[in-house]
């Protein structure tokens, strides 16, 4: 072989090499997140004035160790007062579901609007956030199926007459939307600023967020993702939740949201055909909808239940 040919084949394995390396760290960057400890949860949650410290010091918190299907323990809080505690509240219950990164402190913000309606609310730790147990984040492959089995902890612990409602924000939204196409128990989703399709998002991101050429980084990395954890990031789909779904969904989503555009809150709502709403927050950012403006937020919030809640 000529030296020319060398260079030529030295240059493509470099390439080769370093997409390959590249396509490594993105899947990294979905697998293995770095979520803060529930300590530091707390601190930027209350910081940032998402999560009250009065009201998370006067709430009734029972902890919780739910066993996931796949053999670690999914770490939360049963949370309620007097007013969720009375006999005309004990059929309603609230599950939410936190963010990528995030943890259940980061959930106090919705819960304590759900409380304020008298709802009993369980918060939790995702796998491989928290203090739940370690396994690949997946993004709602694999979450949604703890979601499942969180939701029938529920009905053991409150009764079979209880009315459930899912909340999520993020990867949480996209969890409790993958929920509606496998258990259809649900009373009511609300899903807060999450993706239509997993798919889409990581290659909006590659392209926004690493400045890389999606055509070239996405397919390896997808690969890797797939060999690694035995999820296909295409049947990630929770726009599928939201046209197949008969559960009544909310969709919230901030205005300026560039992690997570906007424009997939308002996809998945024109998809769908059924019972629903929209909130759009004026001037919010990834997660912010609850805190720009949250008399709004709980406003619809309320007028969404009090019109589906049944």
């Amino acid at each position: 072989m000529s030296v020319a040919g060398i260079w030529v084949l030295s240059i493509v394995g470099l390439i080769i090499l370093l997409i390959f390396v590249a396509a490594w760290k993105l899947s990294d960057v979905m697998l293995k997140p770095r979520a803060g400890t529930t300590e530091q949860i707390y601190e930027d949650e209350a910081k940032s004035g998402r999560l009250d410290p009065a009201f998370f010091e006067r709430v009734e918190k029972t902890p919780i160790q739910i066993e996931s299907r796949y053999g670690y323990l999914l770490d939360g809080f049963v949370l309620e007062n007097e007013l969720t505690k009375r006999v005309h509240n004990r059929q309603k219950v609230a599950v939410i579901c936190h963010g990528y990164t995030a943890g259940k402190y980061a959930s106090f913000v919705y819960a304590q609007m759900y409380m304020e309606l008298g709802f009993s609310v369980v918060v939790y730790d995702h796998r491989n956030h928290g203090d739940s147990g370690k396994a690949f984040t997946t993004m709602g492959y694999y979450e949604v199926y703890d979601l499942q089995t969180v939701v029938d902890w529920c009905y053991e612990r409150f009764g079979e007459d209880i009315r459930i409602v899912t909340h999520g924000e993020s990867m949480g939204a996209a969890t409790v939307l993958n929920l509606l196409t496998i258990d259809d128990r649900i009373a009511c989703t609300v899903e807060d600023c999450g993706y239509s399709s997993l798919k889409k998002l990581l290659i909006y991101q590659i392209k926004n967020g690493f400045h890389l050429p999606a055509f070239l980084f996405y397919p390896p990395a997808n690969l890797l993702v797939k060999l690694r954890s035995g999820c296909s990031i295409n049947k990630v789909e929770p726009i599928r939740g939201a046209i197949f779904s008969r559960t009544p969904i909310l969709f919230i989503h901030g205005e300026k949201d560039h992690f997570v555009p906007c424009e997939m809150a308002r996809e998945m709502y024109d998809a769908r055909i059924g019972r629903k709403d929209i909130y759009i927050a004026k001037g919010a950012k990834h997660a912010e909808s609850c805190v720009i403006n949250r008399t709004l937020y709980k406003r619809h919030l309320k007028a969404f239940l009090n019109e589906y809640y049944r």
